[in-house]
């Protein structure tokens, strides 16, 4: 037996799960528990889970799923708040804490799905593990190798050595709509993955959103389909995380869900009457705004700089409403795809050079911001009401 000392933070879905996750696993028929654990605990494929249990693949998914949701009733009657997507992930990513007492409750049915016997020897050996990882809290998980279960009346087990973390195939450094694509149906948050090596970006696709390394307000932004004009009437945790929302229904109202499940925040929509700043046209044919004619996309602000190709003027006032913190409002009726190239001094970060910023719009992209006042619809952002 192999393993590793190294530790699995717990995410706040798995604090809420783990302490009655063994007494939920009980409450299930073994055919259920039996598919849960090959599914979740050993991470094996649907086609293992069914070739395991003598099912089709189909039959399978099936049997898993119908495990999921009655966790998910379980956890329901608890006041737990979950889905099944939630369940699975949490046990998945935990299943070194989760899989040695599940699946002491399990072996036996598994191995005799497969007709194989399991010996006492082979149970005090899964015992006596478990009592040793106890005593020193080994973050291992043990696998039970069901061709081993085959040979006649023995079995074989193994412990996994693990990592300190476990990727979901989702959180890659730079995601693209491919990675969207090919990730299961689910809404998951969790702590980002990458801030050391400076991973991070978007993928977004009809509706459907993926973050890495985002922060709150990416999420709410992408929960409420909003672009900067938030007002926040509680402070916002803090922290970078990867989260992914691709449901074929209801992404934005399950990924609010998980917002205000996660940290107690929800948006609500709202008229007020603020300080706006409108973008009009002061001077036509400005060296640093052209319409596009070469075709691609680019869009890449810098620090004192902001240059794109072919990206409408929306992407700009968007832009200028995170750098200078006020909504911005599109009125120079410009339409199509434009290559924009404008530049300024910055201070640093902390002290923008505002005036520069202006100036540099009128002089290079001859754009205007003009203060005005206006009643405009805001997401207002506050804690959950019990």
């Amino acid at each position: 037996m192999q393993s590793t000392l190294e530790d699995h933070p717990m995410d706040a879905a798995w604090q809420e799960l783990s302490p009655l996750l063994d007494e939920a696993m009980a409450q299930l028929r073994d055919k259920d528990r039996d598919a849960i654990v090959l599914r979740y605990f050993e991470n094996k494929s649907l086609r293992e889970v069914g070739d395991a249990l003598g099912l089709q693949e189909r039959a399978a998914q099936k049997r898993v799923a119908r495990g999921l949701e009655k966790l998910h009733a379980f956890f329901a009657r608890r006041s737990i708040a979950s889905t099944t997507a939630i369940i699975a992930n949490a046990v998945s990513a935990n299943s070194i804490q989760a899989a040695p007492v599940a699946l002491v409750k399990s072996i036996t049915a598994v191995a005799v799905t497969k007709g194989a016997t399991v010996s006492g020897t082979t149970l005090t050996l899964i015992k006596g593990a478990l009592k040793i990882m106890a005593w020193t809290k080994m973050k291992t998980a043990i696998v039970v190798g069901l061709g081993a279960l085959l040979a006649a009346g023995t079995a074989t087990i193994t412990v996994k050595e693990i990592h300190d973390h476990r990727m979901n195939s989702w959180e890659v450094p730079h995601p693209d709509v491919k990675v969207l694509e090919q990730t299961p149906p689910q809404v998951t948050i969790l702590p980002a993955k990458f801030l050391k090596s400076g991973g991070g970006g978007w993928a977004a696709q009809n509706g459907r959103v993926l973050g890495i390394s985002a922060g709150i307000m990416d999420m709410l932004e992408a929960a409420y389909s909003t672009q900067a004009r938030m007002v926040f009437s509680t402070e916002l945790p803090p922290g970078r995380y990867d989260f992914i929302a691709n449901l074929p229904n209801g992404t934005a109202q399950a990924l609010q869900a998980e917002i205000k499940k996660k940290f107690g925040l929800v948006g609500r929509r709202e008229l007020i009457e603020t300080k706006i700043l409108v973008l009009t046209v002061r001077h036509s044919n400005a060296p640093g705004l052209k319409p596009n004619r070469t075709g691609g996309h680019n869009n890449n602000p810098q620090f004192g700089e902001y240059s794109c190709v072919n990206q409408p003027i929306s992407a700009l006032t968007y832009f200028l409403e995170l750098y200078l913190g006020t909504p911005v409002v599109d009125r120079t009726g410009l339409a199509g795809g434009f290559d924009m190239d404008v530049k300024w001094n910055d201070t640093d970060k902390a002290n923008r050079n505002v005036d520069g910023l202006k100036q540099a719009l009128l002089d290079q992209l001859g754009l205007e911001l003009v203060p005005a006042r206006e009643t405009i619809e805001m997401l207002v952002v506050e804690r959950a009401k019990n």
